[in-house]
């Protein structure tokens, strides 16, 4: 049957077996945006999380000041997170289970956020009202 070397060697196969961490890092400049992944949030930039499934994930970031009003544009990015050539049959079963060595898998992602400009609420509705009648002008037009 099996002897004590024999039980010994398969415990040490299967004790001593790799795996893969993967994890994102999201950093905003300037730091201390919500950032919100497939519109859940995960906290305040920089933030790190670990993943399991590849794909492609909605990235939304913010930043408000104290009273809630936005300081900087909104910015929303669709991330696509493709497996790594390790990550595909048969390369996951060496990489997974046979090669005793962590694989970190960490993808960054750097975003710069740019502040909103604020400009009097007469300007606004002054350059909506004139974009208003240009269309009112073009749609009582007659066809060509």
């Amino acid at each position: 049957m099996w002897s004590s070397c024999n039980i010994l060697l398969f415990i040490l196969i299967f004790s001593a077996t790799g795996c893969v961490t993967r994890s994102m890092v999201i950093n905003t400049d300037p730091p201390g945006a919500k950032v919100f992944l497939d519109d859940e949030l995960l906290g305040e930039s920089p933030v790190k999380m670990p993943f399991t499934y590849h794909g492609v994930r909605k990235i939304t970031i913010e930043r408000r000041d104290k009273d809630g009003k936005l300081t900087h544009k909104r910015l929303t990015m669709m991330a696509n997170l493709k497996p790594h050539y390790y990550e595909f049959f048969p390369a996951d079963i060496f990489s997974e289970l046979v090669i005793p060595v962590t694989i970190k898998d960490e993808r960054v992602f750097d975003f710069q956020l740019e502040p909103v400009e604020f400009r009097p609420t007469k300007e606004i509705r002054a350059e909506l009202m004139k974009d208003a009648e240009e269309l009112r002008q073009r749609a009582l037009a007659p066809e060509p």
